[in-house]
Formats: structure tokens, C-alpha cells, sequence
């Protein structure tokens, strides 16, 4: 999929992105995709990106991803069939927190996501650490995620 990095204009410093197309249902009465269909957008690439770092499964007895914390900024509205490219990554790595970044490309950035995420132990709602084997497979894959932060 690098080779499509270039196409869809993905800065230095992203190594994870998925592909998506603009569903008509994503859009608003304005022809713009939706704030909302962001946000799932994100959703999808964060998710892909945990599973691809090895994090297990989502259940609720296992520790998982809870956003704590979120935002959004646009850049460059995008509309019906736009194909486009979602790229997710960490850039904090904390004792039970991390942050992560989230990007839209099409043609240089659309849009720019940030999350603030908890592992925790879903039916109890118990903070978990993150393992050293998760922080290991995280800067494997963005050297860059520093640790930080008493969380």
C-alpha cells in the first residue's frame, strides 16, 4: 500500500493507513462527509491498527481500548466516492494510557483526529497496565511513540 502513500499525499511518519471510499450514506445534505463518518473512519483505522500490534480481541474480560478523550480538525472537506487513505499511530505511550493520531489523506491532509485511550477491563472497568510485549509491537511499529505521562 506505500506506493498508494504518495497518491493520496501521507506525510513522513505514518506507517499504518487503510483504504476507504466515501459512502453515500457518510454524507450530509451538503454533499460533505458527515463529522460523524470521521470519527467511525478512526474508529475502523485504530481498531486495525491494535489487532495489526497484536492487542486481543475486544471482550469484555480482556483489557481494551477506551477513549478517554477526543477531537478533530479539518482541513479539506471531502464528498460522495472519494476514495481516501486513514492512517492511525501512537505518539505517547503511558502506564495504563496512550495517545494515538489519526489522519485522513486525499490529495495531502483532510483531516486530523487525536484520542486519549484507557486500557481497561470492560465488566469491571479496572485501568490496566499496558504489557511489555504491547509496548515493544507499538514502537516496532511507531519508534517515535514516547513514553509519558503518570498514567
Amino acid at each position: 500500500m506505500t506506493s498508494d502513500w504518495a497518491r493520496f499525499g501521507i506525510e513522513p511518519g505514518w506507517a499504518f493507513a487503510i483504504q476507504h471510499r466515501v459512502r453515500w450514506s457518510e454524507c450530509d445534505p451538503f454533499g460533505h462527509a458527515n463529522h460523524r463518518a470521521y470519527f467511525e473512519w478512526f474508529e475502523e483505522a485504530r481498531n486495525r491498527y491494535l489487532e495489526a500490534v497484536g492487542l486481543a480481541p475486544l471482550s469484555p474480560n480482556a483489557p481494551g481500548p477506551v477513549i478517554a478523550e477526543t477531537s478533530i480538525r479539518y482541513h479539506r472537506p471531502l464528498a460522495y466516492a472519494d476514495e481516501m487513505l486513514v492512517s492511525a499511530r501512537t505518539v505517547r505511550l503511558g502506564r495504563t494510557s496512550f495517545d494515538m493520531e489519526y489522519a485522513v489523506w486525499r490529495a495531502g491532509l483532510c483531516a486530523l483526529g487525536r484520542a486519549v485511550l484507557i486500557l481497561v477491563v470492560n465488566i469491571t472497568g479496572e485501568k490496566t497496565p499496558l504489557s511489555a510485549e504491547l509496548r515493544e509491537r507499538v514502537l516496532a511499529l511507531d519508534p517515535a511513540a514516547r513514553s509519558g505521562g503518570p498514567q
